[in-house]
Order: structure tokens, then C-alpha cells, then sequence
């Protein structure tokens, strides 16, 4: 494991080295956490410092500008006028933003990368929060800076490693397993080693080096002796709130907090509810100072895109099952395996925000009884429809036809959705494609879309997707020797879609 370590952080830093693209950023980093708090310092050095760079200037004077912190109806004109309107913090959490930012263009994982810097300022602005009002003399800034450089490590493994974490997604996928354990697995180092490597390799100040290379235990810590310690800490909490929020499905997100509060409730002196205070004026602030910046990935674009790539095909068959059983494998994995597997591929490649596998339940129902994505854990175990009254999922079902509905909403279709799939599943657009063996239903996949979309998916005709469609129909059959196949209901034989 150590070799393999040191081959992967050798291969990474090596192609950090030679790429003119973060050739600088080491020493950017450097520079900016060297600037002091508001009250010191000198001014017309940091103004010198940012007129030298264009971008930055032109960024700074826009915010300055903006209605938010425009004071009077005045034309914020020089740097001196903006720093004296925006202070330090925004004036260091832009200009590392745009150092990472810069170098990202025409890069197949750029959208990936812009989701991770909108994270990161999070990171660093809950940091900063929570340093301003519980340790303030430890610096509220230079915890910001701790708490954006957080995904450092995953960010230049994204940009600099982009074949192999791509192998560990495939990996992901077909063992259904978190990113983090696909990544370790692929790579023989987390994220956060990586993080931890490249901050000793660019000689970082020791508080940065330290919350980088964070090691808490697993005993909840006590006290903060000094300034060192509280960013350690503070960063490691913050960096965990911010995966919460950007990377678990969101019925997650109030008990992950919650166990992480009290985690390190003694240490930072925080307590739940003015925790997720914080939480929400930092999320807003992050939206707000995104616009302004005029910044290609919104907040919600970020949380979205990095949810999906930490999701797991969740399933809620029982052991029991016959698509569980092993004496039902193929190609050695049982049937619920290839299920995950491939499900997570049809996911990803139509771009779906939620994707289920549903199966006939009795003479004339459909459940889920697998999906990845947007709350499919919690959609999966309500999605079932069932009863004598016909469904606009039942209709589709019998027309054994992959039907795309662009708008929940109109009225032929609208009667024949239960009113509980607004509730539960809240899909303004879904795409239904059946799973047919013999002119039986076997299953239907169903993906939806949060936001109206005109059209489905291109991708959903292309020969790969009917490729894993049959490998389905194959699993399914495998596991079919128990398993209740439905027959077309006489009942919605007749329905209209």
C-alpha cells in the first residue's frame, strides 16, 4: 500500500509540476494566506498585490459594485474603495477562487471542478463564521483560507488524475460503492493524503499543512489549546458539514449534522441550532457572491452534480429474493449486482436526476425495488403503485413502449397521476422504457427530471443503452424463478397517454 501510495502522489505531483496551468497556484496560496486581517497589513501593498491581476481586479470591482454592497448609489471606481466595501475575507476567498478557476477552460472535468470550488467556499465562509464568532482571535481569515483549501486533494486528482478517477467511477458503479471507497480502492489514497501530499509539497504555511492533514481519532475532542489545533479542527468539522451538504442524499443531511455537532461540540463551543444558522446564511452568501461573480455553476447546480457522484444504487430487496440468491448469478454476480451496475450506468449516461428499477407487484401493481439519485433511497421504498384504479404508469406498462412525459402537469396526464407521486417524487418531466422478454413486462426503468425538460434524452436511443437494457432483461430472467411476472392488465388496456 505504500508503494502504491507513493507512486500515485510521485505521478500527481509530477504532472502538477510540469502543467503551466497550477504551475503558480502553490505560490498564489502562499501569498494570499499571507495577507493579514482587516486591521493590518499594508493597503496599498495588497492593492498592488491584486491590480496585477486583471480578472481579479475586474471580479473585485463588479461585487464592490453590486446592490448588495453598493453604499449610496456609489461608483466603486479603485481597489482601495473595494477592499474598504468588501473586506479581506471576500477579497482572499475571490482571488483563490479565480486562481482555480482560471486554469479550467476546455476541460472535460471542468463542470466537475466548478462544482468543487463552489463547495470549497462554503467550506472556507462556514469556517470563517464559525471562527468570527467562537475564537476571533485564532483569525477568522486565515480558518476561511484552512476551510477552502479542503478539497484541495480532490480537485487536483479530478484535473491532473482525470483517467484513473474515471476508471474508479466504473469501479463505483459496478460494486455499487461510495466514491470515496472506489477512489481508495483505484488509487490506494483518499482524497485527503492526496490534500495533505500537496500541501507539503508546496511548502504551505504549517496552519494550512496541519488542517490538511487533519487526524481527529475517533474520540471526540476536548480542548484547543492554541490556533493550530482550532484550525485543524475547525476545518475537519466544516469539511465534513460541507460533504453533508454537497455530497449525501438530502434525508441525510439533518442527522449527519446533527452526529457531527456533537462531535465536536466542546472544542469549537457550537451547538445544533446555531450551527444550521450558520449553515443556511452561508449557503445563501455563497449563492449571492456566485452570481456576482458571474460564476459558470450555481449552488444548487453544485450540490446536484456532486450528489451524483457520491450516490450508490440503493435496493431494498430481501435476502430471500431470488434476484439476491448467487445460484441465480450472472456472469458470476447476482442479479441485484448487475442490476446496481448497470442502473448507475443508464443513470449517468442519460443524465437523469433519479433513476428506479421497477418490478410487477401481484396481477396489477408496480414497486421499485432499486434507484440511484435524488432521494432514491426514500422515493424507492414509497414508489408503488397498486389498486384497481388505472395509473398513468400502469397505461405505459401495457403499451410495452418507451414514453417520454415532458410535463407532469397537463391535464391527460395529470388525472392519471397519484396525487402522492407529487409529494413523494416532485418530477416535473420522467421517461418510462419497459423491459420486455417475450412480450412479457419483466420491469420498467423509470428517470426523472426535477426541472421541465422538452425532450427526452438523446441518449437514451443510442446502442449502448439498448445493450444494457438487455443485460437487464437477462438479470431479471435469471432471478425470474420466484419472482412474479406481471401480464397486462385488462383494466388499463384501454388507457391514453
Amino acid at each position: 500500500m505504500e508503494k502504491q501510495d507513493k507512486s500515485v502522489i510521485d505521478t500527481l505531483l509530477e504532472r502538477m509540476d510540469s502543467s503551466p496551468g497550477f504551475a503558480g497556484l502553490g505560490s498564489t496560496v502562499k501569498i494570499i494566506s499571507s495577507i493579514g486581517e482587516d486591521n493590518e497589513g499594508d493597503p496599498r501593498e495588497i492593492a498592488a498585490s491584486i491590480l496585477r491581476d486583471a480578472a481579479l481586479t475586474a471580479k473585485l470591482l463588479r461585487i464592490a459594485n453590486s446592490s448588495r454592497n453598493a453604499r449610496g448609489g456609489r461608483n466603486i471606481s479603485t481597489i482601495d474603495q473595494a477592499l474598504v466595501i468588501l473586506g479581506l475575507n471576500t477579497v482572499k476567498s475571490v482571488a483563490l477562487t479565480l486562481a482555480l478557476l482560471s486554469s479550467l477552460s476546455n476541460k472535460p472535468q471542468a463542470k466537475q471542478l466548478h462544482a468543487e470550488i463552489v463547495a470549497a467556499y462554503f467550506c472556507g465562509s462556514l469556517a470563517y463564521e464559525i471562527t468570527r464568532l467562537n475564537a476571533p482571535r485564532f483569525g477568522p481569515q486565515e480558518a476561511q483560507v484552512c476551510g477552502l483549501m479542503q478539497n484541495l486533494g480532490r480537485m487536483m486528482a479530478t484535473y491532473y488524475l482525470y483517467e484513473e478517477i474515471e476508471g474508479s467511477r466504473m469501479l463505483q458503479a459496478e460494486q455499487n460503492l461510495t466514491e470515496d471507497d472506489a477512489v481508495l480502492r483505484t488509487l490506494g489514497i483518499s482524497f485527503t493524503d492526496m490534500g495533505a501530499a500537496i500541501a507539503q509539497h508546496w511548502s504551505l504555511p504549517d496552519v494550512l499543512q496541519i488542517s490538511l492533514a487533519a487526524d481527529i481519532g475517533k474520540a471526540p475532542p476536548r480542548v484547543v489549546g492554541n490556533a493550530l489545533t482550532w484550525h485543524q479542527l475547525c476545518s475537519a468539522f466544516c469539511h465534513r458539514v460541507s460533504d453533508v451538504l454537497f455530497r449525501l442524499p438530502e434525508n441525510r443531511e439533518k442527522i449527519e449534522i446533527a452526529q457531527h455537532v456533537e462531535f465536536f461540540r466542546l472544542p469549537l463551543r457550537i451547538k445544533e441550532d446555531e450551527v444550521r444558522d450558520l449553515i443556511d446564511k452561508c449557503l445563501s452568501d455563497t449563492e449571492t457572491l456566485l452570481a456576482e461573480m458571474s460564476f459558470p455553476c450555481t449552488l444548487e447546480q453544485a450540490r446536484t452534480l456532486l450528489r451524483k457522484s457520491s450516490e450508490r444504487v440503493m435496493d431494498r430487496l430481501a435476502a430471500g429474493d431470488s434476484l439476491t440468491k448467487q445460484s441465480n448469478s450472472v456472469g458470476g454476480r447476482t442479479p441485484v449486482e448487475v442490476i446496481q451496475h448497470l442502473l448507475r450506468l443508464i443513470h449517468d449516461k442519460c443524465n437523469f436526476d433519479r433513476t428506479l428499477l421497477c418490478l410487477p407487484d401481484s396481477a396489477s401493481g408496480l414497486a421499485a425495488i432499486a434507484g440511484v439519485g435524488r432521494s432514491a433511497n426514500q422515493v424507492t421504498s414509497r414508489f408503488h403503485f397498486h389498486g384497481p384504479k388505472p395509473d398513468l404508469f400502469r397505461v405505459i406498462m401495457a403499451r410495452k413502449l418507451d414514453v417520454f412525459i415532458a410535463d407532469v402537469k397537463q391535464p391527460a396526464y395529470a388525472k392519471l397521476i397519484p396525487d402522492w407521486y407529487h409529494a413523494v417524487v416532485g418530477a416535473n418531466s420522467f421517461m418510462m422504457m419497459p423491459l420486455v422478454s417475450e412480450g412479457k413486462v419483466l420491469g420498467m426503468l423509470y428517470g426523472d427530471f426535477a426541472e421541465q425538460r422538452a425532450s427526452a434524452p438523446p441518449e437514451a436511443a443510442e446502442d449502448a443503452m439498448r445493450e444494457w437494457r438487455e443485460q437487464l432483461v437477462q438479470a431479471l430472467r435469471a432471478g425470474a424463478s420466484t419472482n412474479t411476472v406481471m401480464s397486462t392488465p385488462a383494466a388499463i388496456q384501454t388507457g391514453k397517454t
